[in-house]
């Protein structure tokens, strides 16, 4: 009897609003088939539904307060500063690596925050975050032999070709060929590895692999997808107005064909690590809000954050090349140092009890806690009423026409749970929508007044990290296919079960407990620059 075997598809971002109407209209055919023989519902996300923290949660069936993985960055205790992190500050065992030591073989392919990459009986290639400058970087597979034999035919897997942060005329025409073409290159690249795994005698049992162009088109192109958006744009182009469909029709193809060569007998799940939907034209500056309430005081000589602004964007806009690399480190700076400068310069340390890094990726407050920050001056006694001010000033933000700024707002101790809820901030919040449209947190432009701005313009069809006109939501998307009843009867209750779903399919014992300890592996100064221009190019460094 065959060992039984699972193929995980990941569509990162993909959300049932989009995909339901789509497979009715008969432009997703493949996945319109497995609806009809498939256990599907809604994948809730983790706080905050982003790609690390959701990524990390599917690979070890842990929360974020028991992985350790909120974020691309990480607040260094000690200091107003950021590092970047990667897959060696997860604590949890990753469920493809499980599989391996229980005998069985593995594909993994493109999940985010998986480097360095685990090493399994098989192949993994991480996904974005892999400090790669060209895509030929073999290295930075588990088995570089391995990944050069089928890149020898099928291409790189990945090749960073597309810069999310320009937009210059005629961008988002190119780009969809780009998304296009990236689905391709990736299909092809997985279906060499299934062939030459099997021609070597080890066929995996397992196989992963994930797309993140869904998430890319609905982040630049939902105004374009949703007449309804406060963002649409009427006079776009046939090609923009499409994007999104022709994105998914392509994604629905490969997905198919991932299928077909894999074996229709096994298990396949189909899963997204969050939610899309539309941005309104409201951007909220949460370090103006804090000093409006009297939490936060700037310096009085100038923008130091402004100009490490300009200055990271200069060095990562010409990032990886080497002669830029060595001029960061000539000036005996990192990416991370021009990053922290970039969200904590400014700020008057000894005037401020509660600040904000200002990122959609992790919207939160941290409290300038004596004993904790370098500079800090709320002593422990004041905490709990500090937190409670930072609480009340993000609940009391209101827009103009009274409706709130912020859904909610809660000490990070009611969300998290775990060894590493001490590196959440300290309040976490979500910001509210208008109309069924989410504001975007933009970092505060100290020279003009106001913690709210309404778009108008050009800048409508914004930028990641600059108020990108498609945005996150929590729920997700999970279909269960083919393979054994009892899997295809799952509905899993979070992204964080979705580990126990395939070990329990695979008959491999599910021993997530989160209590490895995470050592934390620093990129090197090359990696880190790397890495820092790829979360540039898509968009996450604003």
């Amino acid at each position: 009897m065959r060992a039984a075997r699972v193929l995980v598809l990941g569509l990162d971002g993909a959300d049932w609003s989009v995909l339901r109407p789509l497979c009715d209209a008969g432009r997703m055919p493949n996945l319109r088939a497995w609806l009809g023989a498939a256990t599907d519902a809604p994948l809730p996300s983790v706080v905050p539904a982003m790609s690390f923290p959701a990524w990390s949660s599917f690979a070890t069936g842990l929360a974020p307060g028991r992985h350790g993985i909120f974020d691309f960055t990480q607040k260094q205790e000690g200091a107003y500063a950021i590092r970047f992190v990667n897959a060696a500050e997860r604590a949890g065992e990753p469920f493809w690596l499980r599989a391996s030591r229980a005998g069985r073989r593995v594909l993994c392919l493109g999940v985010p925050a998986t480097y360095p990459p685990d090493r399994v009986d098989g192949l993994l290639v991480p996904g974005f975050d892999a400090p790669v400058s060209t895509g030929s970087d073999a290295a930075f597979a588990s088995d570089p032999a391995l990944y050069a034999r089928v890149a020898e035919r099928a291409g790189a897997w990945m090749r960073p070709d597309l810069d999310e942060g320009a937009h210059d005329e005629g961008w988002h025409e190119r780009a969809v060929a780009r998304l296009l073409a990236r689905i391709d290159r990736k299909l092809g690249f997985a279906l060499e590895a299934l062939r030459v795994l099997r021609d070597d005698g080890r066929e995996p049992e397992l196989a992963i692999v994930v797309f993140s162009e869904s998430d890319t088109v609905a982040h630049h192109y939902w105004r374009d997808h949703d007449a309804r958006s406060p963002r649409h744009d009427p006079s776009a182009s046939a090609v923009r107005k499409t994007a999104l469909a022709a994105v998914y029709e392509r994604l629905d193809a490969a997905i198919g064909a991932l299928r077909s060569a894999f074996g229709e007998d096994a298990a396949c799940l189909v899963v997204s690590d969050h939610g899309q939907g539309g941005a309104s034209r409201r951007v909220v500056h949460v370090n103006r809000r804090l000093a409006d309430c009297g939490l936060l005081a700037r310096r009085r000589a100038g923008a130091l954050d402004t100009a490490a602004r300009r200055a990271r964007d200069l060095a990562l806009r010409v990032l990886p090349p080497r002669a830029a690399q060595g001029i960061f480190r000539r000036a005996r700076a990192s990416a991370a140092r021009l990053e922290s400068a970039a969200r904590f310069g400014g700020i008057d340390w000894s005037r401020t009890d509660a600040f904000s890094e200002e990122v959609n990726t992790q919207p939160g407050v941290w409290l300038n806690l004596a004993g904790r920050e370098a500079r800090g001056r709320v002593v422990a006694s004041d905490a709990a009423r500090v937190r409670r001010d930072v609480v009340d000033a993000l609940l009391d933000w209101k827009l103009p026409g009274g409706e709130p700024v912020v859904a909610w707002a809660q000490p990070r101790e009611e969300i998290y749970e775990g060894p590493f809820v001490s590196r959440a901030p300290d309040v976490v919040f979500e910001l509210a929508t208008e109309n069924g449209y989410a504001h975007s947190i933009v970092a505060t432009p100290w020279g003009r007044d106001g913690a709210l701005r309404t778009l108008a313009g050009d800048e409508l069809g914004g930028g990641r990290g600059r108020g990108m006109n498609g945005t996150h939501r929590r729920d997700g998307i999970w279909l269960a296919v083919g393979g054994v009843a009892h899997t295809r009867a799952e509905r899993p209750a979070g992204i964080e079960a979705v580990a126990s779903v395939v070990l329990r399919t695979l008959g491999v014992a599910d021993a997530a407990d989160g209590e490895r300890p995470a050592a934390p592996l620093p990129y090197s100064a090359d990696e880190e620059a790397r890495v820092a221009a790829r979360l540039r190019a898509l968009g996450y460094l604003e």
